[in-house]
């Protein structure tokens, strides 16, 4: 177990593919984590490179957003779909199966 943070653990076998859609093959547990390189390139685009930017367009606290961009929290269902909706994201490509072997 990770101390200081949550983890959404699901005992599903881990996706091979970037498409979660796909049925996952056999294998152990494994955590949804968002690719904050995709998130990053796509606030860029729209002029926001910095923390305070994207949480003024989104309105995500802005120290809810810098954990996010440092990987030390997950974006929530709603937190999500605001980054989704604001930088024209689809979250079958940004959201992505890491097996719990790999946080450690």
């Amino acid at each position: 177990m990770v101390r200081g943070r949550v983890f959404l653990v699901s005992k599903e076998s881990p996706s091979t593919s970037d498409n979660p859609r796909q049925p996952p093959p056999e294998g152990g547990d494994y955590v949804f984590r968002l690719d904050v390189p995709k998130l990053l390139e796509a606030a860029a685009r729209l002029g926001d490179k910095h923390n305070a930017a994207i949480a003024r367009r989104t309105g995500i606290a802005e120290s809810s957003v810098s954990r996010i961009l440092r990987g030390e929290a997950q974006p929530d269902l709603n937190s999500a779909m605001r980054l989704s909706e604001h930088y024209d994201l689809d979250l079958r490509r940004v959201i992505k199966r890491v097996p719990i072997e790999a946080l450690a």
